[in-house]
């Protein structure tokens, strides 16, 4: 799904946030794996990222903060990442990413993406609940 693009004043393109949370947004994950599990990979997942630095990490919170930064010197994109159990005891992942650039040509949605697809090939297939 394509997010819509909003314009800055002087008719300039802005980019949209990308939130698992939003109707506008990719889903979120849900899990059928331990909370420490996922929290782990996500970790992983972000260290093996070039251009990406972990900001703040609160296990207890469920919160990941990490800058992510593009090809294009600026400053970079911010990525959130909560983690959290739903009520039935399932991991739950959700994700928001803001561009800071005038227009981010999709990147925000492709790291969402790109980030979950690859949770969901080392969860392994049969992890991932679908509601």
């Amino acid at each position: 799904m394509t997010t819509a693009s909003s314009t800055r004043p002087g008719g300039r393109p802005a980019a949209e946030p990308v939130d698992t949370r939003s109707p506008a947004g990719p889903d979120g994950r849900v899990y059928a794996v331990p909370f420490a599990r996922v929290w782990d990979q996500l970790l992983v997942e972000i260290g093996a990222r070039g251009r990406w630095d972990m900001v703040h990490s609160d296990e207890e919170m469920g919160l990941i903060t990490v800058a992510c930064r593009g090809i294009l010197p600026g400053r970079p994109d911010d990525l959130t990442i909560w983690v959290r159990l739903d009520g039935n005891g399932l991991t739950r992942v959700d994700l928001r990413c803001e561009s800071h650039t005038r227009r981010d040509f999709g990147a925000g949605e492709r790291r969402v993406r790109d980030l979950l697809a690859s949770l969901d090939r080392t969860l392994g297939s049969g992890s991932r609940v679908r509601a």
